[in-house]
C-alpha cells in the first residue's frame, strides 16, 4: 500500500472517529499531553500502553502491513489522541483537548 494511500485512509479515519464520539470514556488511567509528546514516530504499541489504559483500537487489523488506529482518552472524558500504527509501529498522531 503506497504512504499516500495510508495518510488519506488515516486522515479520513480520523474524521470519522473525531465526529462520531460523543461518549465518555473510563478515567482509570487518563492520556495526558505530556505523555502524548512523548509517543514519537517509531514508538511501539506496547510503549502507548504503558502510558494509557483508556485506549480503544478503532479499526480491526486486517493485514500486518494496514495500519492500525488507538484512540485514547484524557481525564475529561472528551479529550483524546488517535494513534496510527503500522505493523506496530506509529507513524502519525492527532490529540484534541488533552491537558
Amino acid at each position: 500500500m503506497k504512504k499516500s494511500a495510508i495518510a488519506g485512509v488515516c486522515v479520513l479515519g480520523l474524521l470519522v472517529i473525531a465526529g462520531a464520539y460523543q461518549g465518555s470514556a473510563a478515567t482509570s488511567d487518563p492520556l495526558t499531553l505530556a505523555e502524548y509528546h512523548k509517543l514519537k514516530a517509531g514508538s511501539s504499541q506496547k510503549l502507548l500502553f504503558t502510558y494509557a489504559s483508556t485506549c480503544q483500537q478503532d479499526s480491526e487489523k486486517v493485514a500486518d502491513d494496514y495500519p492500525v488506529t488507538w484512540t485514547c482518552y484524557g481525564a475529561d472524558g472528551s479529550s483524546s489522541a488517535v494513534f496510527f500504527y503500522s505493523e506496530g509501529v506509529l507513524f502519525s498522531k492527532a490529540q484534541t483537548g488533552l491537558t
